[in-house]
């Protein structure tokens, strides 16, 4: 028997959870802090305060914005990869 799904592709990427990470400093540039915001909500998560060192770092592009929001919000991107994990068993029937 021939399946007909053995050819079918899934773009899991098109059920990604939306993240976006920001850093952002005080008006003189002495203090940083960094933000979150995830699967489309209006009310991120509190702003940790971080080095400058490390907000360049970012801005730069020298740390993956998945790396970055694993370091500042570990419990949120837990929770990310739990439901990523589970969507993409549900569509390959695991």
């Amino acid at each position: 028997m021939i399946d007909p799904l053995d050819t079918l592709q899934i773009d899991v990427q098109s059920y990604d959870l939306k993240r976006v990470a920001s850093v952002f400093a005080d008006n003189a540039g002495e203090r940083w802090w960094t933000k979150a915001w995830f699967n489309g909500r209006d009310k991120g998560e509190p702003a940790i305060e971080i080095n400058r060192r490390m907000a360049i770092s970012f801005i730069n592009n020298q740390i993956s914005k998945d790396d970055w929001l694993t370091r500042f919000f570990p419990k949120q991107m837990s929770v990310y990869h739990n439901a990523i994990d589970q969507t993409r068993r549900q569509l390959l029937g695991i």
